[in-house]
């Protein structure tokens, strides 16, 4: 996928009438997180541990720079990216699922990025000042869950079949929609670090709306893709990949925005729907540095399993996060990170610092 600075169409204006609430969002809302609650009790029951309701197992931590380029277009030049200059970042990357799956088996891989020395009121009430920017990734460009509706259908079938995984897939399978929902069981299962990943759901840039990438930003890093992982590896073999990699070698993503310039094809509401690339390339606005280090030190990995929070709704209002998922995200996220260091018997941690992440 070809980078560029120069679109086919204008960008449509962000207007607050982009969103549109749902028939019975707020009781969907609610469903899916008491659904997941469950889910994630029955998880500790297992493990004795409290782990995150998507993204469980944690593959590598790691922390470094964001370049915001100094040459970018007006369009480009919104919200945490109007500005050019350097902010510290800290990288989570890890596995959707609730589950501490298996890494032979393919699926979602995600990429949580928190950018820090954000200046500006945030959206969150109760750390307006919080001078953080929250940015979650996945391997898929769409959500095949892309509703609230579907997203509480899919968590329930979770929780139903959580000791009978057959019985999920047949359930999953069962629906109009299994396509899409067993799409992430059709990923390629390869090197995380050379996965692009998207934030699937769309997000208020500025004045625009658009959906936001990170691409391996290197030749080298894109050659990653050629390690398939095999059922001779280990269960952990992504961990294993990642650190190796990291240990001695520079990590690199560029930061890709696509605007949104079709009403039609590229919906707010629905995140399954894919918006076409033809339509509205992705565009390079910044750059993630991620110099050498130990990315899964016992200290690093507690702090961010156990104590970090990474939220969509930790940032700028002028990155609000759109349309129903993003809305069921802002109360899910709350309830289920506050469970998690309940279970764990610990606080969370509102980062303002990378020297906070332990090494």
């Amino acid at each position: 996928m070809v980078s560029t600075n120069q679109t086919r169409t204008a960008p449509i204006p962000y207007s607050d009438d982009v969103e549109q609430i749902q028939p019975h969002e707020a009781e969907h809302i609610q469903r899916c997180i008491d659904a997941m609650h469950r889910t994630n009790e029955m998880t500790f029951d297992q493990h004795r541990h409290g782990y995150r309701a998507t993204h469980a197992k944690s593959h590598g931590i790691l922390r470094g720079t964001l370049e915001i380029h100094d040459d970018l277009p007006p369009e480009l030049a919104q919200g945490l990216f109007a500005t050019p200059g350097t902010h510290p970042v800290v990288v989570r990357i890890a596995t959707e699922t609730g589950q501490l799956d298996d890494d032979r088996a393919a699926n979602a891989r995600g990429f949580s990025l928190k950018v820090l020395d954000v200046p500006g009121e945030k959206m969150h009430p109760r750390t307006p000042d919080l001078p953080v920017q929250d940015l979650l990734f996945n391997t898929l460009p769409v959500l095949p869950p892309g509703t609230a509706k579907k997203f509480m259908e899919l968590a329930e079938i979770r929780e139903r079949y959580f000791h009978d995984l057959e019985g999920m897939d047949e359930a999953v399978g069962e629906r109009d929609d299994a396509e899409e929902l067993t799409a992430f069981g059709r990923l390629a299962n390869i090197h995380p670090l050379a996965h692009a990943y998207y934030t699937q759901a769309a997000f208020r840039y500025g004045d625009y709306v658009a959906k936001i990438a990170v691409y391996p930003g290197t030749a080298e890093q894109e050659a990653l893709s050629e390690r398939s992982v095999t059922d001779a590896d280990p269960d952990h073999i992504l961990r294993d990949l990642l650190a190796s990699w990291a240990t001695d070698r520079e990590t690199v993503f560029d930061v890709r925005v696509q605007l949104r310039t079709n009403a039609e094809t590229m919906p707010v509401e629905d995140a399954a729907v894919y918006w076409p690339e033809d339509e509205s390339p992705y565009r390079s606005v910044a750059t993630v540095r991620l110099p050498p280090q130990d990315a899964y030190s016992p200290a690093r990995r507690v702090f961010a399993d156990d104590r970090l929070a990474f939220r969509p709704w930790n940032g700028l209002p002028a990155h609000r996060p759109l349309g129903s998922v993003n809305r069921l995200r802002r109360r899910a996220y709350e309830v289920m990170g506050q469970q998690r260091f309940t279970l764990n018997a610990t606080t969370g941690t509102e980062m303002t610092s990378v020297d906070e992440l332990p090494f």
